[in-house]
């Protein structure tokens, strides 16, 4: 029998995990009909549940749910007692793609499982190893099927790197194919739908906010791919473009950061050490607990992601006397530029 959740952050996450849970189903070539995963139909009755005390009306079953997790922002939830999170504009599916948001993928602890997914495949490797496995990850969102054997014959030093790896790589979804073919962003080199014809760009990306007018270039054959795990597309790969990124210009204005751990740098920054990591997310509220877990000083996240609003949410949902900044990479990178071409004056 589920145990009632009367908490109502917590039954924002456990509608959430019935989301995510759905759509797993769902790739794994699951029935769209009941039965539904557990996690689903537990959210559901404890959905209702909720709505019969408060004397509103229920979603009629899943599929009425799913629409709930589509037409309702954070905000919303939260403005009924659910959550929270007073995001304004983050949803739990979105409704062009019909499947879980990267806010309900954070929600839901998925950047924390993509962190032991990588961890546990690189527990054998040293330093180096563990560095190369997480490049080649962050470059190489598809793969073909003969792909680790190709790259083997190619390098024999990657085959350490390929063993590492492979288990992480999965055959693409149903719901990503068209024609045959899996489109993948020209922007962030993630998962799209693209338009009806490809050269007018996407009308959804796993990213989401990229730019739509821009023409899809590379659609393989999904059956000729394997695709890596959702949860590290979303929380390495697409963190890895503005990781990278920021990291080649901190080092060409004379100021490099040095690993520390897979995915957190140190430096001296403005005369303080500090512990850096990049991130790419779109619920504030979650990755303020985040950076916390992780021990960083100074949070780097693309420039279109930091509006106000985010920020104050973020500020706001760190814990008291915590000092955690939060950059953008364009700031990071012209900050130190800034002091570059100041010291070089006196």
């Amino acid at each position: 029998m589920t145990k009632p959740t009367t908490d109502g952050t917590g039954l924002l996450t456990q509608i959430a995990r019935g989301v995510v849970a759905l759509s797993a189903h769902s790739d794994r070539g699951g029935a769209t009909p009941p039965p539904y995963p557990h996690e689903t139909q537990s959210a559901l009755d404890q959905l209702v549940l909720w709505a019969l005390r408060e004397n509103r009306t229920p979603p009629a079953g899943v599929p009425d749910l799913v629409s709930w997790c589509t037409g309702r922002t954070l905000a919303q939830w939260a403005a009924m007692g659910i959550g929270g999170i007073a995001e304004p504009t983050q949803r739990l599916v979105h409704e062009v793609a019909q499947a879980p948001t990267r806010a309900c993928m954070e929600i839901t602890g998925q950047a924390e499982f993509a962190d032991r997914l990588f961890a546990t495949a690189v527990a054998e490797l040293d330093a180096a190893g563990v560095a190369r496995v997480r490049s080649f990850l962050q470059r190489n969102v598809v793969m073909s099927n003969s792909g680790h054997r190709d790259l083997m014959n190619l390098d024999p030093r990657l085959i350490t790197v390929v063993k590492a790896v492979r288990h992480l790589y999965e055959p693409v979804p149903t719901r990503l194919i068209s024609a045959g073919e899996i489109a993948l962003c020209p922007t962030c080199r993630l998962p799209a739908l693209s338009a009806e014809l490809p050269e007018h760009g996407t009308i959804w990306c796993e990213a989401e906010v990229c730019p739509r007018d821009k023409p899809v270039t590379d659609s393989p054959k999904a059956a000729d791919v394997l695709l890596l795990h959702w949860a590290l597309r979303l929380f390495l790969a697409l963190p890895g473009l503005v990781e990278q990124s920021c990291l080649e210009r901190l080092r060409d204005a004379g100021t490099p950061l040095s690993q520390r751990t897979a995915g957190t740098y140190a430096g001296r920054l403005d005369g303080t050490d500090t512990v850096v990591r990049f991130y790419d997310r779109t619920c504030a509220t979650h990755l303020a607990g985040q950076v916390v877990k992780d021990l960083v000083t100074i949070a780097v996240l693309p420039a279109n992601t930091l509006d106000y609003g985010f920020r104050r949410a973020f500020e706001n949902s760190l814990p008291d006397d915590t000092e955690i900044s939060l950059f953008s990479d364009e700031e990071l990178v012209l900050q130190q530029t800034t002091k570059e071409k100041v010291d070089a004056k006196r």
